[in-house]
């Protein structure tokens, strides 16, 4: 409804009509109302219910709200215009205005300057114009013009609205200036220009002509040149045995006219500008650098000349003369410099001992046949021209060496500073002779410094030691021991007692400190020329013994060996088990010959490779290959609790002909299993167990000799003092490996608790390496100690990250992860089992869809107590298997650096989950199918940018429509009917755009529904179809027996 149209009328006591026009759905209707004391008489309305309707119709009612509206509005009081906004208003428009006839007049103004020089000050003003130009007599005025726009007339010739836009492009950067320039609030005509100023007019003229204004009123048009002028300088005597020396101008470019006046000079920040004849001179930044005093010096008198006194005459042509010559051209009349050559300044230095073992040294200056001493106020005859900055020169070397003057005050001395004297000796004496003569006596001379001597190091491998032949030529016991703990001082010289300085910086004696203080060496040892190391010391030494200087060094054909072995295992000769060879990748492959190496030499090692490289499958080629060549002893796999079975089924389908036993169970079902293995060690070849059962029952493997001994996810042995760590230290083994993706979480310790239980003794004592290493390395960023640690370890260490092998990696690697139930969650799970195949085999389910969704209730509680009974059972207080191999894999792959995704199709799993992050300090997001539409691009978009590792999503609620590339790690936390589901969750990560290998891991709890149905999604490839496809439920191709065959126990 519309009013097209309202008119108003008042008539006698306050009575008033309104008319107006309503239209209303294409039609208009006429409406007429009558007023009375504000109140409405009557109406009309051309409607057909204007008439029969007892009340004002609807467009009564609209044209009355309008007139109402109307009334209120006209009621409220009038609004007067600032005047300020006036003034925008004007202000604005004009600018406008500037703007549109800017491009009438086609940026034809132009501002030209005009420089002025007033003796050392420089100023500018400025002229406007098209054709005849207007000196702008207030720049103030002119600033405030071009700011708003405004229209101001000059003459009959020039007019216009100021803006930047109606000036040349050449005066927009003269404009700009001005513009910064001109900061008062006064009427100013001309604007003076400070250095820095200075250099920015110059920059905007160069290369064009400007207008100048001379000292003496006029004004000349001079070119603006980039050059140095070459300055003629009029040299002659005058008065008795004086000069004088006059600047003549500069001279011509070509020609042979004679030298151009100089007008005037000046500075700017950066360069010197002088003004001749119809040029000013931007000098170059070297040539201002000389010209610049002297030119400024000069112009200061008004005949541009200056007078020099007999005895000044030899400094003016050493110091000024001799300076300026690059850029000046002397006009000498009757003067011959050379008669002024001032004597050189000559210095020798005179070294000598003193008493107590002092150096003293006794240093000379001489000009001509005038010695003197420099530490002496000395007054020297007028005549004698002084080499200031030779004599500072001079004075700053002493200085540097000698802080102490003997009583007389004429020499310099050194006391009781060993160090002192030996810094003179090795860096002093070559300087002192680059300044001067130097003479040294008969006694200093005998406190030379002596080159080490040469030390020759023979070494030998032989039944896991190294052998070394140590000949330190004449060395004594006793000077050898004080040397060693002049080194380990950190001195860079041992003083013998003869007064000379044996220097210890680099050499064989370096080397055989080193060996000392970094290999574990004993002085008694050394001394006899005889030393024994432990064979993993080789690598460490041979690095030592190739880097030093000073040093021969001979090694048997078994040691070199040992270490081109170790160094370059990609040439070995071991092959992997031909059962694995179509199965290892090639970084498999090496990391297998890395362990055989190191094996091979009775060494132990850490294989470090980076989460979901398959560090397992290495041991088991490791193992494979021992057993198969006839191994007697029986190798022991330590890992945490959660991945006992992994091991199990991973030597079961790798190596099937490996016998392996898991040792779990109740304590008594334990002992049973190890007194057996301990009398018949043959009967069994791989033992695997947990770290918390090997602490219980560590007495029951003391009489167990283990071939090799692995241990999983090390960092549980990180703290040295645990029971864990200690029990796992403490068997009876051959070979010891360690697996681990971070070797290093927190501490350095961390790592020498590793090499301890692998080689003890390796890293030394824990005092010693937290001294040595730890300490220097994490408070005090010591990087030679860091490049030391790693040489030291660098052999027994090998670790691959996934973009080192990505070439070699499938785009996606998947992994089952198995766990298995603790006591009373088995029996939890047995009984509802046991009641489920009861029920089902009677008949118990009834028939048709409920008897089949009754049936489905039942396995889904079974696949709950598999991942927690509590999503079933309130009350259930114990722990969960499964919870427990998850939260393993979470903390390996949140200290490895990675983003995970965990699905599940059970929120209150994620519910779970989520809390015992909390309690563990784990950050997550999480995502279901109560999260909004908003809070979903939320959370996606921030997991590809936080910090978060681990984003919680429910299968249903995740599956499609997420891009989540940011992760590397998938968790299943639990099997889906359907693989298609969850092959459509892992694709949130492993899709277009993933720059990373992606790695999937399916939790599975062994000998329960979730293996089964495992086991059924391989041998009935379309299982997950005939099982709630696309939301519904139907078991049309599952019979009895597949239902019996998933909720059976092997």
């Amino acid at each position: 409804m519309k009013i097209v149209r309202m008119n108003t009328s008042s008539f006698w006591k306050g009575e008033a009509g309104v008319k107006g026009l309503v239209e209303d759905q294409g039609e208009t209707f006429e409406v007429n109302i009558y007023l009375g004391s504000g109140r409405v008489r009557d109406y009309s309305c051309s409607c057909s219910k204007g008439n029969s309707y007892r009340g004002m119709c609807a467009h009564g009612e609209a044209l009355f709200a309008y007139y109402n509206q109307q009334r209120e509005e006209a009621s409220k009081p009038t609004v007067h215009t600032s005047s300020q906004v006036h003034t925008m208003i004007r202000e604005y428009t004009n600018r406008e205005v500037a703007l549109i006839l800017a491009e009438e007049v086609d940026a034809q103004v132009r501002l030209e300057p005009v420089l002025i020089l007033d003796g050392k000050d420089t100023r500018l003003e400025f002229e406007v114009g098209i054709t005849r130009f207007y000196a702008v007599r207030d720049l103030r005025a002119f600033k405030e013009a071009v700011e708003n726009g405004a229209h101001v007339a000059y003459g009959k010739d020039l007019s216009f609205h100021h803006h930047k836009s109606a000036f040349t492009d050449s005066s927009r950067e003269l404009l700009a200036l001005l513009m910064g320039g001109v900061q008062n609030q006064k009427a100013v005509r001309s604007l003076t220009l400070n250095r820095m100023n200075r250099d920015q007019f110059f920059e905007i003229m160069s290369g064009r002509t400007a207008k100048v204004q001379l000292p003496g009123g006029n004004r000349v048009m001079m070119d603006m040149e980039d050059s140095d002028p070459v300055v003629s300088l009029k040299v002659e005597k005058t008065g008795r045995d004086g000069l004088k020396a006059s600047l003549m101008g500069v001279a011509p470019m070509k020609g042979s006219e004679g030298p151009r006046q100089v007008a005037g000079c000046f500075r700017g920040e950066r360069f010197l500008y002088v003004v001749s004849g119809q040029r000013l001179y931007r000098c170059s930044e070297s040539c201002t650098q000389v010209m610049g005093l002297f030119m400024e010096q000069m112009c200061m008198e008004r005949d541009e000349s200056v007078m020099v006194g007999q005895r000044d005459i030899p400094l003016f042509y050493e110091r000024v003369i001799k300076h300026i010559l690059p850029y000046c051209r002397l006009m000498l009349e009757d003067v011959d410099f050379k008669d002024y050559e001032p004597e050189p300044l000559k210095v020798s230095f005179r070294f000598d001992t003193g008493e107590d073992g002092a150096l003293v040294m006794e240093p000379t200056l001489a000009y001509g046949g005038y010695e003197f001493h420099p530490l002496e106020d000395e007054n020297l005859p007028r005549t004698i021209c002084r080499d200031v900055p030779g004599e500072f020169r001079v004075s700053q070397l002493i200085h540097k060496y000698f802080k102490y003057k003997d009583p007389e005050g004429i020499r310099l001395v050194i006391r009781n500073d060993e160090d002192e004297i030996y810094r003179l000796m090795t860096e002093g004496m070559d300087e002192f002779r680059s300044m001067g003569d130097v003479y040294v006596s008969e006694n200093l001379r005998q406190w030379k410094v002596l080159a080490p001597p040469r030390v020759t190091v023979g070494a030998s491998a032989a039944g896991g030691w190294l052998e070394l032949d140590v000949d330190m030529g004449d060395m004594n016991s006793q000077e050898l021991n004080r040397i060693l703990a002049a080194y380990s001082q950190k001195k860079k010289y041992y003083r013998l007692k003869n007064g000379q300085f044996l220097g210890l910086d680099e050499g064989g004696l370096t080397v055989i400190s080193r060996m000392a203080s970094e290999l574990g060496v004993t002085r008694k040892e050394l001394q006899s020329g005889k030393v024994r190391l432990p064979a993993y010391r080789a690598f460490y030494l041979d690095y030592l013994l190739k880097e030093s200087t000073g040093v021969t060094y001979y090694r048997d054909q078994m040691l070199k060996a040992m270490v081109r072995s170790v160094k370059s295992v990609e040439d070995s000769d071991f092959t992997a088990p031909e059962r694995l060879r179509g199965v290892l990748r090639e970084y498999q492959r090496i990391g297998y010959v890395w362990l055989r190496t190191l094996d091979s030499y009775g060494f132990g090692g850490i294989l470090a490779d980076d989460m979901g490289l398959g560090k397992t499958i290495q041991i088991i080629a490791l193992l494979e290959d021992a057993y198969g060549s006839g191994e007697q002893f029986p190798s022991l796999i330590i890992c945490p609790a959660s991945l006992v079975y992994n091991w199990e089924h991973e030597i079961r389908r790798f190596a099937p002909d490996l016998k392996v036993l898991s040792v779990v169970g109740s304590s008594s079902e334990r002992e049973v299993l190890l007194n057996e293995v301990g009398r018949n060690p043959q009967d069994y070849q791989v033992i695997v167990t947990s770290y918390d059962l090997l602490r219980r029952d560590v007495g029951l493997y003391e009489a167990i000799h283990f071939r090799y001994q692995v241990i999983d996810e090390a960092q549980y042995i990180k703290n040295a003092s645990t029971q864990s760590a200690r029990a796992v230290k403490s068997l009876d083994v051959q070979t010891r490996f360690a697996l681990t993706g971070t070797p290093v979480e927190n501490r350095l310790g961390e790592l020498w608790s590793i090499f301890d239980y692998l080689m003890p003794g390796f890293l030394f004592g824990s005092q010693f390496f937290k001294r040595e290493y730890e300490i220097p390395i994490v408070r005090e960023g010591d990087g030679a100690a860091l490049k030391r640690l790693k040489r030291l370890i660098g052999p027994f260490v090998l670790r691959r990250v996934k973009k080192d092998v990505l070439k070699e990696l499938p785009d996606k690697m998947e992994e089952v992860v198995y766990s298995n139930f603790e006591t009373e969650q088995k029996k939890l799970y047995a009984a509802n089992a046991a009641k489920f195949k009861e029920k089902l085999s009677t008949g118990g389910f009834g028939q048709a869809g409920e008897g089949k969704l009754q049936i489905l209730a039942e396995l889904m509680r079974l696949r709950q107590i598999c991942c927690d009974p509590r999503l079933c059972y309130d009350n259930y207080r114990g722990s969960s298997a499964k919870l427990e191999t998850c939260m393993d894999l979470v903390r390996r792959g949140v200290a490895g650096g990675h983003k995970i995704l965990l699905f599940s199709q059970f929120t209150s799993m994620l519910d779970i989950i989520h809390t015992r992050f909390e309690k563990e300090g784990i950050m997550s997001h999480m995502l279901t199918g109560a999260t909004s539409k908003e809070e979903r691009i939320r959370l996606v978009g921030d997991f590809g940018k936080d910090e978060v590792p681990v984003f919680l999503i429910s299968l249903k609620a995740g599956g499609t429509g997420l891009n989540l590339t940011a992760a590397d790690i998938v968790i299943h936390y639990d099997p889906w009917w359907n693989v298609a589901a969850q092959n459509q969750a892992t694709d949130r990560t492993h899709r277009i755009g993933q720059d990373k290998q992606v790695t999937v891991y399916k939790l599975i709890t062994r000998n329960t529904i979730e293996e089964n149905i495992l086991k059924l999604q391989e041998a009935k490839s379309h299982l997950a179809d005939a099982v709630v496809p696309e939301g519904t439920i139907s078991f049309g191709s599952l019979t009895r027996d597949d239902i019996l065959n998933i909720i059976k126990e092997e």
